[in-house]
């Protein structure tokens, strides 16, 4: 088994005051002084001042909000998820029916591109984006209690120094909005382009993307201010009852042959995973008899590979996994979503590596 950072501590999800690891640095969120949507709390005002931005950026991402994302079940159950809708391609940014995907389409930039995401939130509401892992100044950074919400639009800009695995997630009222669906993958990818990992590092010809996640259908009919206001509404209490895999039920035969998360590679092929624990309680990915080698973790080469057959993982970590197969077959991948405190497996997301 292999966990890079085991002691390091759980996010604060199940805490009621959310604050620290993974995704959580906000804890509750919004701004303007409670006057929207009835959010009682108070983030910091927008300066007048802000970085001034590239007029010539090498990309540029457009988002709008959509919080009305259908996610069909295995079972036949339509769950609710918000998202980061593709304005530039023909995405909305209303909030409701923005044409959005879950999890939100990917950012993907080549290593020392300028970027700007920008941001436009519309109807009685905020919302943020947190370029996890990328460290722009603070004004860019769109975290929650440092930064501010966003309503109207806003261009954050980003610049990243090194190719790996990232990802984007709002950063208002973070716990609910980051359950309710709101990131993204955001590959960094080096000078050489796709098929090499990192400068100096490994290529690879497939790639398959593994954002692992629960979802506690309770939640999905909550405002997005839910819990700002200083009531229990149940956020310190996590009892999901689906378990999903880049966006699809894990739980049956859905992720088993669905595009960019299974793969078919020939012998000698080198596969790439890009694994993401999206999720708030611990997980245990379990790579069915194949041997892989991660050489990265959370955007960082790793100063030697290791070799793994199993990997524990918790909140917002990520993992870059090479596998290099030599024996035909199939081979199941499962990822076990496990109880914080007791350690009960709450359920088994699947998907597979045919090898030809």
């Amino acid at each position: 088994m292999f966990n890079l950072l085991k002691n390091k501590p759980m996010m604060g999800r199940r805490r009621s005051s959310m604050g620290g690891g993974g995704m959580d640095g906000g804890g509750g969120g919004g701004g303007g002084g409670g006057d929207m949507g009835n959010a009682c709390y108070v983030y910091p005002i927008r300066p007048a001042e802000v970085p001034a931005l590239d007029p010539n950026p090498d990309v540029v991402f457009s988002r709008g909000v959509d919080m009305n994302i259908p996610l069909t079940m295995d079972d036949g159950n339509v769950v609710t998820m918000w998202g980061f809708s593709d304005t530039a391609n023909g995405g909305g940014m209303d909030g409701m029916g923005g044409g959005a995907t879950f999890p939100s389409a990917a950012m993907r930039v080549t290593e020392g591109q300028v970027a700007h995401t920008n941001l436009q939130v519309g109807m009685m509401m905020y919302h943020t984006i947190h370029h996890h892992g990328i460290e722009p100044d603070y004004r860019s950074d769109g975290v929650g209690h440092l930064s501010w919400d966003v309503n109207g639009s806003y261009t954050y800009q980003w610049r990243p120094t090194q190719a790996g695995t990232y990802f984007y997630h709002c950063h208002t009222n973070t716990v609910l909005h980051a359950e309710m669906g709101m990131y993204g993958a955001l590959i960094v990818d080096p000078p050489e382009g796709i098929g090499t990992l990192f400068s100096g590092g490994p290529n690879y010809d497939v790639e398959v993307f593994w954002v692992v996640d629960e979802i506690d259908s309770s939640w999905h009919t909550l405002p997005w201010t839910a819990g700002t206001c200083g009531g229990d509404v149940g956020l310190n209490d996590l009892n999901p009852d689906y378990f999903v895999i880049t966006g699809v039920d894990g739980s049956g035969n859905s992720a088993m042959n669905a595009p960019a998360i299974s793969a078919t590679v020939q012998r000698g092929q080198k596969l790439l995973a890009r694994y993401i624990c999206a999720g708030y309680h611990p997980q245990r990915l379990r790579l069915g008899g194949l041997t892989g080698t991660i050489y990265a973790s959370d955007g960082r080469p790793l100063p030697v590979p290791v070799q793994v057959t199993e990997i524990n993982a918790v909140s917002a970590e990520r993992y870059d996994i090479i596998f290099e197969p030599t024996r035909t077959g199939t081979y199941l991948i499962e990822t076990d979503i496990i109880h914080w405190i007791t350690g009960e497996v709450l359920g088994t997301t699947r998907t597979r590596i045919t090898v030809t």
